[in-house]
Order: C-alpha cells, then sequence, then structure tokens
C-alpha cells in the first residue's frame, strides 16, 4: 500500500511538472510579440529622429559646399529604415510604396489622393537626388524631398502604433522580407542613385535575423534542430552580403539556391514544428505554405480573381472553357476563336507582329502576348483597361476587329448545342436561373486561361534543386539579369512580369520609348498612347503616355517578334534596345520615360548570357500539342 502511494505520489508530481512545462510555452510565447514590438518602436522611432535630422540638414543648406553632408544623410536615413521595412511594408503596404519607400515616379493611387497625380516622393526619389548633379534647383528638390518624407513619418507614427503582432505573422514579416531582399534589393531597385543594394540588404537581412532571435525563448524541444538551421542560414547569408565584391559581381543565383530558399523553407518548417498556427494579417497572393519562391504554388492566383462568377479552379469549368476557347462559334460569322491569336502551339501567341483581324488584310492595334501565366497580375492588356480575366474575355467579344459579337448572339448559340446545355449546367447549375450567360460563358474561358501555368522551366526545377544540370553561359545570365543588366527591377521573379514583389499585389506600366521598328539610325516613338488612353480618368495622365503593361520574359523564346507593336523581331534586338537605354536612350525626346535613358553598356557576350537565361524559362511541353 504505501509503494502504491509513493508510486500514485510520483506521477502526480511528474504530471503536474509536464503541466508546468506546457503552460510555460504559451506564456513565453506571447512574450515575444512583446520584445518584437519594442524592438520595432525603438527602431521606427530611430527613423524618424534621422528623417529630422536630414529635413533640418536640407532646411538650412544654402550652398552646394553642404551637398556630401546631405547625401551621408540621406545613406544614413535609409540604412536606418532598412531595420524596419520589412515589417512596416507588412502592415502598411500601399503606404510604403506610395510614400515611403516606393519607386521615384509619378504615381496615382487608389488608396490615396483621391486619384490626383503624386509626384515623386519617399526614400527612392531621395537616393536618387543626391546622386544627381549638384546644383540650387536640385537642392530644392532634396528639401522638398526631405520635408514631404518628416511630414509623411510623422503622420504615420501617430496612427501606426501600437502595433499588435502576432508570432506567426511575425514570421510572415520575415519571409516576405527574405523575397524583397532577393527581388527588390539585391536586384537595385530600392536604389536607383546609389546601387548602395548590397549594404543596405545587409542591414535589412540583420534587423530579420535579430527579430527571429526572439523565437528562441519560446521554441519547443523538437524546434531546437531547425531553430539552430535558421541561424546558420542568416549567418551564411550575412556573411555573402558583407563580402567585399561589387554590385555587378555578387552572385545572385547561388545567393538564391543556397540561402534565400533554404532560409524560406526553414522558417515554414520551424513555424510548424513549434506548433505556431498560420494567421495571416491581410490577404495577398503570396501564399505561405510555399517552401521556394520558385514553388509552383508560391503565388496564388486565388487573389487576383477574387470577384469572380465561380472559382477559377473548378476542373468542370476550366474543361469548358476550354472547349469554348477553341470554339469559333463565339465569334460573329464564326471567323474567329481565341486560338486565332493565341494558339498553344505558338506559346498562346500567333507569332504575328499584330494579331489578324476578322477582317481580310487587316490587323488589330497591338501583339497578342501569350497567355501562359496571364493570371499572375491585377491588370490585362498592353493598356491594362480590364481588372480580371472576366472583363478581359468581354473586351474581345466587344472589339469591332475581334469577335464583333454580343453575349445574347453567342448564348443563343451555345443553347443550340446539348453538349454545352450540359457542360454548363453542371458547372454552373443553380447559381443563375439560366446556366449559359455573359458571366459563366466569361468565367468558363477565365478559368481555363487561368489554369495556363508555365513553372517547370529547367531554370525552375534547377533552383527547386530538381535537377543539377544548368548551362554555364545561363547561370551568368541570371545574374546579370537581376543585377547590372536591371531587367529583373521590373521583370519580378519568380513570374518574372510587372507583378511587384513582396505581396505581388499591384502590376505594373512602362514608359519605354518603344520604336516604329528597330532603327537606331533614325529612331521613330511608336504613336500609341498605350495606358494613356485606356478610358479609365485614373490612368488619363500624361507619365502613362505611351506606357504598356511589363508582360512576362517566360517563355520568351517561344514568342517573337516582342513588344505591344511586335516591332522587335529578335532578343537580340530587345537587348541591344534596352542597352541603348530606351528610346530616350536612342536620342527621342520623350519626357516620361521610365527606364533609365544611360546605357548598360552590356557587352556582345554578356547579352548572350542573358538571352541563355531566358531561354532556360521556356515551359511549354504541357501545351504544345493541345491547338488545332
Amino acid at each position: 500500500m504505501k509503494r502504491t502511494s509513493i508510486l500514485l505520489g510520483s506521477i502526480f508530481i511528474g504530471l503536474l511538472m509536464l503541466s508546468a512545462r506546457n503552460r510555460t510555452h504559451p506564456y513565453k510565447m506571447d512574450v515575444i510579440p512583446e520584445k518584437v514590438a519594442a524592438l520595432y518602436a525603438a527602431n521606427f522611432h530611430g527613423f524618424q529622429d534621422e528623417v529630422d535630422t536630414l529635413a533640418t540638414l536640407a532646411n538650412s543648406a544654402s550652398s552646394l559646399s553642404e551637398w556630401e553632408t546631405l547625401k551621408r544623410q540621406v545613406e544614413k536615413t535609409r540604412l536606418v529604415y532598412k531595420k524596419i521595412e520589412f515589417i512596416f511594408d507588412y502592415y502598411q503596404t500601399f503606404y510604403n510604396g506610395t510614400y515611403i519607400n516606393g519607386a521615384p515616379l509619378p504615381k496615382v493611387s487608389e488608396h490615396f489622393e483621391a486619384g490626383a497625380v503624386i509626384e515623386p516622393c519617399g526614400l527612392q526619389a531621395l537616393d536618387e537626388a543626391v546622386y544627381e548633379e549638384a546644383s540650387q534647383e536640385n537642392l530644392k528638390h532634396i528639401r522638398e524631398l526631405a520635408n514631404g518624407l518628416k511630414e509623411r513619418v510623422d503622420f504615420i507614427a501617430k496612427i501606426h502604433f501600437p502595433v499588435n503582432f502576432k508570432s506567426s505573422q511575425i514570421i510572415e514579416c520575415i519571409r516576405s522580407g527574405i523575397v524583397r531582399t532577393f527581388t527588390l534589393g539585391i536586384t537595385g531597385f530600392d536604389t536607383p542613385g546609389s546601387v548602395n543594394a548590397l549594404e543596405e540588404s545587409a542591414v535589412s537581412w540583420q534587423s530579420m535575423e535579430n527579430t527571429f532571435s526572439f523565437f528562441e525563448i519560446g521554441i519547443l524541444p523538437e524546434a531546437k534542430g531547425e531553430f539552430e538551421a535558421i541561424k546558420k542560414l542568416f549567418t551564411k547569408g550575412k556573411e555573402r552580403l558583407n563580402a567585399d565584391i561589387s554590385f555587378n559581381d555578387f552572385d545572385r543565383l547561388t545567393f538564391l539556391k543556397e540561402v534565400v530558399n533554404p532560409l524560406y523553407a526553414a522558417l515554414l518548417e520551424f513555424q510548424n514544428v513549434n506548433n505556431i498556427r498560420l494567421e495571416p494579417y491581410k490577404k495577398h497572393a503570396q501564399n505561405y505554405q510555399a517552401k521556394n519562391i520558385f514553388d509552383i504554388n508560391f503565388l496564388d492566383t486565388d487573389f487576383y480573381s477574387e470577384l469572380v462568377y465561380l472559382p477559377l479552379d473548378n476542373p468542370k469549368t476550366i474543361a469548358l472553357g476550354e472547349l469554348l476557347f477553341k470554339d469559333p462559334r463565339l465569334s460573329n460569322n464564326n471567323v474567329m476563336s481565341c486560338v486565332s491569336c493565341h494558339n498553344p502551339k505558338k506559346a498562346f501567341t500567333d507569332g504575328l507582329p499584330k494579331s489578324v483581324s476578322n477582317q481580310k488584310g487587316v490587323f488589330t492595334d497591338r501583339n497578342a502576348p501569350t497567355l501562359l501565366g496571364a493570371g499572375y497580375s491585377t491588370r490585362y492588356f498592353w493598356d491594362m483597361r480590364a481588372f480580371d480575366l472576366e472583363r478581359q474575355v468581354v473586351h474581345v467579344i466587344d472589339n469591332d476587329l475581334e469577335f464583333n459579337t454580343s453575349f445574347d448572339a453567342i448564348v443563343d448559340k451555345l443553347k443550340k448545342d446539348t453538349n454545352y446545355i450540359r457542360l454548363f449546367k453542371e458547372a454552373y447549375g443553380g447559381i443563375y436561373k439560366e446556366d449559359i450567360n455573359q458571366r459563366s460563358i466569361s468565367n468558363a474561358i477565365a478559368a481555363y486561361v487561368n489554369s495556363l501555368k508555365s513553372l517547370n522551366s529547367p531554370f525552375d526545377k534547377y533552383v527547386r534543386n530538381e535537377t543539377e544540370e544548368y548551362p554555364e553561359n545561363a547561370k551568368r545570365g541570371f545574374n546579370l539579369f537581376m543585377g547590372k543588366a536591371a531587367c529583373g527591377s521590373c521583370h519580378f521573379a519568380p513570374v518574372f512580369n510587372g507583378t511587384v514583389p513582396p505581396f505581388y499585389m499591384e502590376s505594373e506600366s512602362e514608359v519605354l520609348g518603344i520604336t516604329q521598328g528597330f532603327d537606331t539610325i533614325a529612331p521613330q516613338l511608336d504613336t500609341d498612347l498605350g495606358r494613356m488612353d485606356n478610358g479609365f480618368s485614373l490612368d488619363n495622365h500624361p507619365y502613362f503616355k505611351n506606357s504598356f503593361k511589363t508582360v512576362t520574359v517566360r517563355n520568351i523564346s517561344e514568342t517573337a517578334p516582342y513588344m505591344h507593336n511586335g516591332s522587335f523581331v529578335t532578343l537580340e534586338e530587345v537587348l541591344a534596345f534596352y542597352n541603348l537605354g530606351g528610346g530616350a536612350g536612342m536620342g527621342l525626346e520623350i519626357k516620361n520615360q521610365t527606364l533609365p535613358d544611360a546605357p548598360l553598356e552590356l557587352s556582345n557576350q554578356e547579352i548572350k548570357d542573358i538571352i541563355a537565361f531566358m531561354e532556360t524559362l521556356s515551359d511549354v511541353t504541357d501545351y504544345g500539342d493541345r491547338g488545332d
């Protein structure tokens, strides 16, 4: 009896100890957000102090002799900002992109200023300004930028705090910060004047490491291995970013394969093993369940189709959409189908400078871009006149040179086909009084187009470690694409289109000064007004004149000719055009060109290497045999 009592007592004490341990872990986890919040607040107010100092210096500067002092203060202010950006951008994405560290271009924001033009402002504009020629005019410009930044930072400081962190959101901030470092940091996107990309990335990297270190106080025993692995990867990344190496010579491909992708995956594994459930703060396209920036599911196209008639991932609607995509009955007089301009055998293009119309000998106004990866966007068509894939269909139906018909006419045709009646009922039955209607037709075609994904190229397989084979010239080309050539600062990884990381919530257009044919002797600017003339008052501004959507370079070797007007026949011509600095670099007067007009000074070999890389982005094997 005594032995039994001792045994029961021992078990009871053991259970109490186990219970105490289990209670301790949640408590420690609750402390982590508090510690992160305290560090973040201190760093934010440190940034605010540096902005105050910058504004004071700018306001007191009266001569050009103080230019270098201003430049150093801009650099210091930016470095301090890099300590907070991975968190600030997560919680204040649009404010950050509009006022604090967005591209130094005029903006029309749907979120601020009621659609008015917002002149270039913030840290990138300052980075650019202090590296321009020292003059009284530029000094005045820097003063205006510094005071504007102070006003915006002081305002957001009043409403931004306190920030209520959750442990899962802290990890999401860090993972998104890693994406930002790779796509916007080391590419030079964030530093258009100084090209101080590696130093700034190193500061951001260190801040993310410091933030993650707080998780050690709430770590479960089974997560210690993952924690230590993450510490090593942070150290490895820090060593590479702090190495004595130039911007052009930094090995971005090795950094991606050996640091960025492994760290992105390890953070997810740590989160899972440490029982930190997924609780995203906001809706965006980045899928935090992905383990690799180049995973097929890294971006979720559902984000771009939130308001559609029916979710675009329904196998029945996708199959129906493919039938409609190939059916000429959708056009007037049954003369055209979607395949007419987007042939699966040609990577969903037509191989023509400008697409054929429904009239013999007449062509449409623009080149037909590939539909592979079209779903990774917030705006559609070269002039960005459609806001989702469903509405893109409407424009084709109505266009006089394309289908030139109405949905009523299409519905009447489809209702005479028993197979279509059955398929529409299976896919859309019960949603509306008529199964075959404008929304269901548009939705089915949109579902098919959305399914056209091309993320299994030789490059993807290499960076996902699914193969060890990859050409040496393509490796050099990738590093050039993401570095010296600045291609990756407009064609953002992983889709390599204009949808902006790290949250991929907005798609961009650019003014490149595209010419009528590639003529370096007597170039003539293409007359297409582009985005400025798309019918939206929000886009009807001079700086959108000749502005066109930044489309993907995936499968680019399959989709010649190039540009909105199909004026460039080869990739060599495309690269030569960029190498010259676009239309402005070729001597044309283009006030609003977003592409820098300075020559890239790429050698012939470097151009060949970039093309070699882009050729490894081809992945059309699943679609080439599906055309009519």
